[in-house]
């Protein structure tokens, strides 16, 4: 019904009644929502396909760049993105932006939406790859390295570098593994025989590779290769490249540098006869280097010592003099790590001698290494292979360098194993020695001598090291076979005494004996495992592979004997000559010596005419039952630790000198 006027009274249909203050009515604004609702699905659809599209302008326009991209590091990979969204936004809240918000800012937030999709888009599209690079690489081409023992850590940094400079799509073209090279007496036989070493076990000849058969060898000088081509090897490729340089230091702490300043200003300027004689009489000085049979760095430092520092043609005495001041380490890096254990063993000095660990809070002994220049550097850097973070926590090594001390220049040697050329491989191994060549190693260190070794003074060390320095040693082995020594001895054992093909030369003797007691407590048995006619084979490899086997097969499931017992039954008849004993044992052995085992074992080894010392290797147990002897014949005993391989080498240096 109408109103007095004619007019209609407004329905609920049509909408509510305004309010009498002029504001919209909850239905006006509710419908508004809806309409608002409707425009922002609106935009956001635009938004959506603005940045579809802005994402593929941008991935067309990038793709010329996309290898390049992906060849930089992984790191710059996931950081170039953000850096890039960083500094747009930085524009994007520049003043010219702020005067235009106001008027425009519509338009502006539509760009900001499709300029953000484009870029999460293009985020995901570059670091997906990189995220799933390990799964979409393909295999990488396999190269293999030897150096000497000392160089493994140098060499190996080269080559990580090298992979990582030279990457496809994100990928390693190469992967790249390190290992030591065969000592200096054994390194001929191994490019003679492909790398094998043969041996006979049970009967069966059998062979296995010293390690990696490598595609290239980094030699510590052009001797090397010069006296293997000398000798008509044909694996050795062409005039290698010279890849480093180095020389012989003289290492010691930085206290004992400055105490050696105080006798002379200078050492160069003095002969290196001279400076010997100042650090081992007046300065009580031992100087200790690594057993020339490991390495030619340590051959060419033995042939220096006795040429230019004791003037004395080679000689066992003196020999065993060094021997005996030395820290019983054989390669270059265990030296370190026996240096590095002694300055944490030796009580610190009462005043001076400050450490980076402390003032006064780590001693340095009254020890001087000769080892490469660069074997300091690593030393200070904890980078020592065998005792990575051991070493450069406590006192520095300062390098002495002489002018008489021989210099080291290193040579990349590519090989060739004859039915085993690979043109793709070979063409690796030319990239990376010709980068190794720009990139040498021990970019930083200082030589200051120019005695280069030639292969006519390479090979008469070698023949003065097997004809002068080491004179046959008759050494026997007694191992525990007793059935508590069968899983803590037996493998371990073998191994080791196989591995020993560096520390047992050609004209060395080694007899093998079993011990062990047929009842508790009853008579100890000596049974001979290994005697003078079972040691034949073509070289010493043939030979310890005959005793590792021998070993390996041998029963161990007897009862314990007393060692002391069988010191008095060795050296029957012929055998009768004096010659030192290393016995391997899980350290049960001691328990059957009763409460006075020190004095029974001391009285034992006194009336042993056949044994001039013995050595006892503990595996399994981190003591010895007994750790010393009142008697005139030396005794020790050492446990293996992590490593039998390095005790029994330890065991051999030290009954070298027993002699």
């Amino acid at each position: 019904m109408g109103d007095l006027d004619g007019n209609e009274a407004p329905s609920q249909e049509n909408g509510s009644p305004p309010r009498e203050d002029g504001s919209p009515s909850p239905g006006d604004a509710s419908r508004r929502n809806e309409a608002s609702s409707g425009e922002d699905l609106g935009t956001a659809v635009k938004v959506a396909l603005v940045g579809a599209l802005a994402s593929a302008v941008v991935g067309l326009l990038l793709a010329p760049w996309t290898s390049l991209f992906r060849g930089l590091p992984v790191q710059a990979q996931l950081w170039l993105p953000l850096g890039v969204l960083m500094v747009a936004a930085c524009l994007m809240s520049g003043p010219v932006l702020r005067r235009l918000g106001p008027r425009y800012k519509p338009q502006l937030r539509l760009g900001l939406w499709a300029l953000g999709g484009a870029g999460l888009s293009l985020l995901v599209w570059v670091v997906f790859p990189v995220v799933t690079a390990e799964e979409r690489c393909p295999v990488p081409a396999e190269l293999r390295l030897v150096t000497a023992p000392e160089t493994v850590a140098a060499l190996t940094a080269r080559a990580q570098r090298y992979v990582r400079e030279n990457l496809r799509d994100g990928c390693p073209l190469v992967r790249m593994t390190v290992a030591p090279a065969p000592p200096p007496v054994h390194l001929e036989d191994a490019f003679s025989n492909d790398w094998e070493w043969n041996e006979d076990r049970r009967g069966q000849p059998y062979a296995r590779l010293y390690d990696l058969q490598p595609d290239a060898w980094v030699a510590t000088t052009r001797a090397e290769p010069d006296e293997l081509r000398r000798n008509g090897h044909k694996t050795i490729g062409p005039p290698e490249l010279q890849v480093g340089r180095d020389q012989l230091v003289l290492a010691m702490t930085e206290r004992r540098r400055d105490e050696l300043g105080r006798h002379m200003d200078d050492p160069a300027a003095y002969s290196l006869s001279e400076v010997w004689d100042v650090l081992t009489d007046k300065m009580d000085m031992s100087i200790a280097r690594p057993f020339p049979e490991t390495s030619v760095a340590a051959l060419i430092g033995t042939g220096d010592v006795f040429e230019r520092a004791l003037r004395v043609a080679p000689n066992r005495e003196a020999e065993s003099g060094l021997v005996s001041t030395g820290l019983g380490a054989d390669t270059v890096p265990s030296l370190l790590c026996s240096f590095g254990r002694l300055a944490d063993e030796v009580p610190p000095p009462t005043s001076g001698g400050a450490t980076r660990g402390g003032t006064g809070a780590i001693s340095d002994p009254k020890v001087v290494l000769l080892v490469p220049g660069h074997s300091v550097d690593d030393y200070n850097a904890g980078r020592v292979a065998g005792c990575p973070g051991e070493t450069g926590d406590g006192i520095d090594l300062v390098a002495v360098r002489h002018q008489e001390l021989s210099t080291l220049d290193y040579r990349f040697v590519k090989v060739m194993w004859q039915g085993q050329r690979s043109a793709a491989r070979e063409a690796i191994v030319d990239h990376f020695g010709a980068w190794l060549s720009r990139n040498p190693l021990f970019p930083g260190i200082q030589v200051s001598s120019e005695i280069p070794v030639g292969g006519e003074s390479l090979g008469e060390l070698r023949t003065r090291l097997l004809d002068e320095l080491r004179p046959r040693l008759d050494l026997r082995v007694i191992v525990d076979t007793s059935g508590s020594a069968d899983r803590p001895v037996r493998v371990q054992a073998a191994e080791a005494l196989r591995a020993q093909s560096r520390m047992l030369g050609p004209r060395d003797h080694l007899q093998v004996f079993g011990l062990h007691s047929l009842t508790p407590d009853g008579e100890a048995r000596v049974t001979e495992l290994t005697g003078r006619n079972q040691l034949g084979g073509r070289t010493e490899l043939d030979r310890l592979g005959t005793v590792a086997t021998t070993i390996e097969h041998t029963p161990f499931d007897q009862w314990d004997a007393a060692v002391s017992a069988s010191l008095r039954k060795l050296g029957d008849g012929e055998e009768a000559v004096a010659a030192p004993v290393v016995v391997l044992t899980d350290g049960r052995l001691f328990d059957n010596e009763g409460p006075a085992a020190a004095e029974v074992l001391a009285g034992a080894l006194q009336e042993a005419g056949a044994v001039s010392g013995l050595y006892v290797v503990v595996f399994g147990q981190d003591r010895c039952g007994v750790t010393a002897l009142r008697a005139a014949k030396p005794y020790r005993c050492a446990t293996a630790g992590t490593s039998a391989e390095e005790a029994i080498t330890r065991a051999i240096i030290t009954v070298r000198g027993w002699r």
